[in-house]
This record gives C-alpha cells, sequence and structure tokens, in this order.
C-alpha cells in the first residue's frame, strides 16, 4: 500500500484517500482561479493573486459536509476550518518561492494558529464497516475497517492537526506538502509524516459536490498550470491571519 494512501486513511478514515485527492484538486484548481484573476486584472501589484489563501480556505469548506465532520473556529479567527473524525485541516501558504524553507517559517503569527492544536471537538465517526469504497483496494478497505472501529471509541478528537503548507506564486505552484505537524516551542511546525502531493495526479471522479457559491466557484478558464516557474520578482501579497 502507498505510503500517503495508508497515512490518509489512518489519519481520516474512510474519506481519507478522497481528501488526499481533493486536497490536490482543490489547491491546483484555486491556484488557476486566482493566476487567472490576477492576469485579467492588468495589475502591477501581486495582491488580486494574493487572495488565493483566502480562496483555499473557502474551497477546504467542502470538508466539513462530509460525515464526521464540521466546520470549527479556532480562537478568535474570521474563518472556519474543516475537522474530520476529530482531525483538523488548515491549509497555509508559508511562501511565494521555490526556495522558500518551511522548517524556517513561523507558523504561529496568531491565537488563531495556536488555537488550531486544541480544538477538542467531539466526534461522531461514520462507520459504515464492511461496505464496499470503490476508490479503495481490498487491503485499504481493511485498514479502515480497524481505523474507524478505533475512533469509534473515542469520545473526543486527539488534537491532531494536518496543514497543507503551499508555496506558490501568481507564476507558478512550487510545491504542496501536507502532514500531521506538533508545534515546537518558538512557533515552528514539526511534521510527523510529510507527503509532497505535486506528483500526485487527481481525479474529480469522487470529488464532494459544492452546492454553495463563492467569488472562487464556478470552473477556471483552461490554462496550463504552471509549476515549479519562476518566481515574482516583486509586488504586494497579503498575509494570511
Amino acid at each position: 500500500m502507498e505510503d500517503g494512501r495508508r497515512w490518509s486513511i489512518e489519519t481520516f478514515g474512510a474519506h481519507g484517500v478522497h481528501i488526499r485527492n481533493q486536497v490536490s484538486l482543490l489547491v491546483r484548481d484555486e491556484h488557476t482561479a486566482s493566476a487567472d484573476a490576477q492576469d485579467a486584472s492588468g495589475h502591477r501589484s501581486k495582491s488580486v493573486y494574493g487572495e488565493f489563501w483566502r480562496g483555499i480556505l473557502e474551497r477546504f469548506e467542502e470538508f466539513g459536509k462530509l460525515p464526521g465532520a464540521a466546520l470549527i473556529r479556532p480562537g478568535r479567527a474570521p474563518y472556519n476550518i474543516p475537522v474530520i473524525n476529530g482531525v483538523a485541516l488548515f491549509p497555509w501558504r508559508y511562501g511565494r518561492s521555490r526556495d522558500r524553507d518551511l522548517t524556517t517559517t513561523p507558523f504561529v503569527t496568531s491565537e488563531a494558529r495556536t488555537a488550531m492544536l486544541d480544538l477538542r471537538v467531539a466526534t461522531q465517526p461514520e462507520l459504515n464497516l464492511g461496505l464496499p469504497r470503490p476508490e479503495l483496494t481490498e487491503e485499504e478497505q481493511q485498514l479502515t475497517e480497524v481505523v474507524e472501529a478505533a475512533m469509534a471509541d473515542a469520545k473526543v478528537s486527539s488534537n491532531k492537526l494536518v496543514v497543507v503548507a503551499v508555496s506558490s506564486s501568481a507564476i507558478a505552484l512550487h510545491d504542496i506538502i501536507w502532514g500531521d505537524v506538533t508545534l515546537s516551542d518558538d512557533g515552528y511546525l514539526d511534521f510527523g509524516f510529510s507527503e509532497s502531493l505535486m506528483s500526485l495526479k487527481p481525479s474529480k471522479l469522487f470529488a464532494v459536490p459544492d452546492t454553495g457559491k463563492t467569488f472562487t466557484s464556478g470552473e477556471p478558464p483552461a490554462r496550463e498550470l504552471g509549476v515549479h516557474g519562476v518566481d515574482e520578482a516583486s509586488g504586494d501579497d497579503p498575509s494570511d491571519v
């Protein structure tokens, strides 16, 4: 079994493989939509693409519709993040450059970031033991049953946080790294498992339909997705909170 698929099941249960696929797909779609919006604006400032991070937050709200999931506001943040079977999922745009080092970029820049590691959400995981899931192999289905049986015994969340760390600019999507994290004393992230999703070829076969309309909704126009390209030379880029 592929390590990334195994970890996603062990972390999120039955929907782990779907979430892994969708994380890669949603980040890529939002990058394309935001880059197109930046191009259409004609602005020298890159502030239009700077809304990319908030667009991902909106797209990730679809995970809150999954059984056993909820959208939770961390601290006093002006946004909600999905918590699936007790595991919080947060997108973090940590850099604009290929050379930006994830391990040397501080994560805790607000009270909300700290609160993500202590949400303590009551969970009611979906149990479909024995039901076939077409996206899973037989081995993965067996693992899912074991994981979800263990989740059924838990009354509160494990306070686990999974971060989707993205490096991107209006020119290119440089990297998508996700994994479970803990917080160091000086506010940096320590990853347990981590995986780059840049080589994953996501499929929309098992996508959850989005019934809401946002400024990022709708099919983006077809364009070639820039990856690992040249970096932005200059321009404004509002930071997240």
